[in-house]
């Protein structure tokens, strides 16, 4: 009895003792494979793939956000978020999809702002009516110069396309546009003409502009015309450029 009780007794410890390798076996095979795939020389991630827009953001301006992340440029642990918030933090960038593809390459797809307008000769409007925080460049004589408080960007744009559509249907195309304190719209055509029109009926002005031009301009120089004013029920009047302005 007493022999087989030991025979049990020494099979238990050693199962014990095999179990406590085992965990200790797996324990080992698991820092080594953490060690191994957080190693950067171990997965390194050496080829990149930039696709999508590339007017204003470069390979190499891609590639310097990439060595800010030296040491962790692995495949497994690259820190995918954290590219994605740095690009996307770029004035030109309007978003940033990032894919790994095994074994060593970073595919990199970026979408840059579609700008409208610049704004307040400071900064640039997108077609969201958002606020690019980036000074106009050389492409600036495209866009047409919206002017406003920030907070409402997006109601001037949406003023500036309303009136566009009529006018370009009769090929007045609108050079810089401008929305006061009161909301009051003043715009400026690509002849130089001034149109003011106010806070109300802003359509039905522009509308009114277009029925009634034809006729000023078989009786008068339109280029001496400095502003029309349709700030009226039913009119409007008409401010001249002094001789002294023309000559210049």
């Amino acid at each position: 009895m007493w022999l087989k009780l030991k025979q049990v007794s020494f099979t238990k410890w050693i199962s014990i003792f095999f179990f406590v390798a085992l965990l200790y076996l797996l324990q080992l095979s698991f820092f080594s494979l953490k060690e191994w795939i957080t190693d950067e020389k171990s997965v390194p991630l050496s080829a990149l793939v930039l696709t999508g827009d590339d007017t204003h953001i470069t390979f190499d301006k891609v590639r310097e956000v990439l060595i800010q992340q030296e040491g962790r440029l692995n495949f497994f642990t690259v820190e995918i978020a954290q590219i994605q918030k740095e690009l996307e933090a770029m004035p030109w960038v309007y978003s940033v999809s990032i894919r790994k593809r095994w074994p060593e390459t970073l595919k990199i797809h970026v979408v840059e702002q579609s700008i409208v307008a610049t704004w307040n000769d400071i900064a640039l409007l997108n077609r969201f009516g958002e606020i690019v925080d980036a000074p106009p460049d050389s492409t600036v004589q495209k866009y047409v110069a919206l002017y406003g408080n920030n907070e409402l960007a997006g109601e001037v744009l949406n003023t500036y396309i309303k009136l566009h559509q009529l006018l370009k249907v009769n090929d007045f195309v609108i050079a810089a546009l401008s929305n006061d304190q009161r909301q009051a719209t003043s715009l400026t055509l690509k002849n130089g003409i001034i149109l003011r029109l106010g806070k109300e009926q802003k359509l039905d002005r522009i509308q009114r502009f277009l029925t009634v031009y034809p006729l000023i301009d078989k009786k008068y120089n339109v280029n001496k015309i400095d502003y029309i004013d349709l700030r009226y029920d039913t009119g409007f009047a008409i401010g001249w450029k002094n001789e002294l302005s023309l000559i210049k």
